[in-house]
């Protein structure tokens, strides 16, 4: 009897239950261009439900823009969220 494993690496993570988007969908919405949480909002409907995807979402956009900062192909990441109070979704 031959044991066979198999390993799975799935490292997608959900970031937005109600709209099944990942991260992975996120990444490829900022490589499309995304530079804003709404951005994100209009391209993949990311916090139109319950919202309690933002703070997640916002981590992530974050981290894809200061990569590609990092990679010199994009501007500071710390523009895409001005100080100006709340973002909501819309």
């Amino acid at each position: 009897m031959t044991i066979i494993r198999i390993r799975v690496y799935n490292a997608d993570m959900i970031i937005c239950i109600c709209k099944a988007v990942s991260d992975r969908h996120i990444r490829s919405a900022v490589k499309g261009g995304a530079a804003s949480l709404r951005d994100l909002t209009r391209e993949l409907g990311v916090g139109t439900c319950c919202g309690k995807c933002l703070p997640e979402a916002r981590v992530t956009l974050t981290a894809c823009l200061a990569s590609r900062n990092e990679s010199g192909v994009f501007a500071a990441a710390h523009a895409c969220f001005p100080d100006t109070g709340p973002e909501f979704a819309v």
